[in-house]
């Protein structure tokens, strides 16, 4: 049973084929060139039960090759793609479950032959993935072989479609190093970003789509109601990252990097689908979040991974500007909990709009998401992760080190340093509030990495306060933002706004040192 291990890509740039051929050219990389056009439809019964096993069937049809084709879970990795895979060759172009060998069904819980034998005769065709595919079988100065392809085309589902136009990389035999260093040179010539979707998925979320509408329009729903505007998805700020009792402190790493890089993907993902602030604030975040597990266990690391950890804080430091865009929006947002208070003045309401206006537009941070150097960070924490887990895996015995006591003693000396700032004063003006936010974000991020591993009820009873404290910076954040605005702006007209600005500053001020106490009187959940 082969495990594909590839690379897949999402590209933009125009006549793909002729520039990869040029490139490879150059490179002096000896490859064989091939073209085929591939014909592929994807079933499963009409509730889904193989995908809810995680398990996609498809057949595909193309001028030489008739074969079936069952994919089961595996991992993805910003755009890592490792699942194992089993092909049958076919004589008519229908699915035949009974030509797959029995580990297949045995490797699933409550699967069994008379199962499968009751999936065949209710299977459906669910949507086809028609595309050209141009391939270069490469063998590089190695003796490495990677297949490279460009697959062009569509997913369909009926009254629905969707473009394909991307790069996969399969590393055939070798090391996984070249298949990298094949990754990074095309990422140095062209628009790409990890694809953590494959074709599949793809196509059943669109064919899920296209089921609620048809579903909507048989229950005779108003087509006025429908709306093509696409939801954000769920945004969970400074969440946990999910590590297992039984990890060592080098998987906990690995394991934390795995997740927060999937979650980073998805973010991304979103956000070129529909740019959003709020997504946006999360990515960097995302970013934070893996910087600050590098400082966390930096005694377990090779020493190199300090290469990585500042293009990550170089990363973070580009979009550093979207914090403060997200004051901007709140006082000029007409829903934002100060706009009522401004609008009566078009002068500041226009001032503070020409400002949100200076920053990068969606188009330049897509664009850095495509860059070679974004590309580069993601396939360096890739090519860390494979090499980590190989050593752990080859020294699977000698795991002897305690999670719990690194997770306390670095839950413990992030505390210590907040506390000993917060408790300088005993009322902390607004600039003095600030001053300690980003001691509190390293504290929460701290709480991100390790407080899983600890009881849920005490975890939040400790850690919410402090994120009431957080939330409270915020807004000052978007006070100041709008007392730096008003300096620039004179008249009576402006004197209102400047009393209800002192007044609404105190007030927070208040609440703050009331939430801060609470928070400082806590007990944490680790001791």
């Amino acid at each position: 049973m082969p495990t594909e291990i590839e690379l897949k890509y999402l590209i933009v740039n125009d006549n793909v084929v002729e520039k990869v051929t040029k490139l490879l050219k150059s490179q002096q990389l000896d490859f064989v060139q091939s073209q085929a056009n591939l014909a592929n439809c994807y079933y499963d019964s009409a509730d889904l039960i193989l995908r809810q096993h995680d398990i996609g069937l498809r057949v595909r049809s193309s001028e030489k090759l008739l074969e079936q084709t069952i994919k089961t879970s595996g991992k993805v990795i910003a755009g890592l793609h490792q699942r194992p895979e089993y092909n049958v060759e076919l004589t008519q172009a229908t699915p035949n479950l009974s030509l797959f060998p029995d580990e297949v069904w045995s490797s699933i819980p409550h699967f069994s032959a008379q199962t499968m034998a009751q999936i065949q005769g209710q299977l459906i065709t669910l949507f086809a993935t028609d595309f050209e595919r141009v391939t270069w079988l490469i063998t590089n100065e190695n003796g490495s072989k990677i297949e490279l392809v460009f697959d062009l085309g569509c997913i369909t589902v009926e009254g629905a479609s969707e473009s394909i136009c991307e790069l996969e990389l399969e590393l055939v035999d070798g090391k996984t190093q070249d298949l990298f260093a094949l990754a990074k040179l095309l990422a140095d010539h062209f628009l790409i970003r990890p694809g953590i979707k494959s074709k599949a998925a793809r196509g059943y979320k669109l064919f899920a789509q296209q089921t609620v509408v048809i579903q909507k329009e048989s229950a005779n729903e108003d087509e006025n109601n429908k709306s093509n505007v696409k939801e954000l998805p769920v945004i969970t700020p400074l969440e946990l990252i999910p590590l297992k009792h039984s990890f060592s402190i080098e998987q906990s790493f690995s394991s934390g990097v795995e997740f927060s890089l999937n979650q980073l993907q998805k973010m991304i993902d979103a956000y070129c689908a529909q740019p959003s602030l709020k997504v946006l604030i999360k990515i960097t975040e995302l970013l934070a979040l893996i910087r600050h597990g590098f400082w966390l266990f930096q005694d377990y690391l090779p020493e190199n991974v300090q290469v990585i950890r500042s293009d990550l804080s170089k990363l973070i430091k580009e979009l550093s500007w979207v914090e403060n865009a997200t004051y901007f929006q709140e006082l000029t947002d007409k829903t934002g909990n100060y706009r009522k208070k401004l609008a009566y003045s078009e002068q500041l309401i226009s001032q503070l709009k020409v400002e949100k206006s200076r920053f990068p537009d969606p188009d330049s941070v897509i664009a850095l998401f495509y860059s070679a150097r974004f590309n580069a960070m993601q396939l360096a924490l890739l090519d860390l992760l494979l090499t980590l887990n190989h050593q752990q895996t080859a020294n699977a015995e000698q795991h002897n080190n305690d999670l719990y006591v690194f997770a306390q003693d670095k839950l413990e000396a992030s505390l210590t340093v907040l506390m000993n700032n917060l408790m300088q004063h005993k009322k902390l003006t607004l600039p003095e509030y600030l001053s300690q936010q980003k001691l509190l974000i390293r504290s929460l991020l701290s709480g991100s990495w390790c407080g899983s591993l600890y009881t849920k009820s005490e975890r939040l009873a400790f850690r919410n306060p402090w994120l009431d404290v957080k939330q409270g910076m915020d807004e000052l954040h978007t006070l100041l933002t709008l007392q730096q605005q008003l300096t620039s702006i004179s008249g009576e007209q402006f004197e209102k706004i400047h009393h209800w600005l002192d007044s609404k500053v105190d007030s927070l001020l208040l609440a703050l040192d009331c939430s801060r106490k609470n928070a400082m009187s806590m007990t944490p959940y680790w001791r």
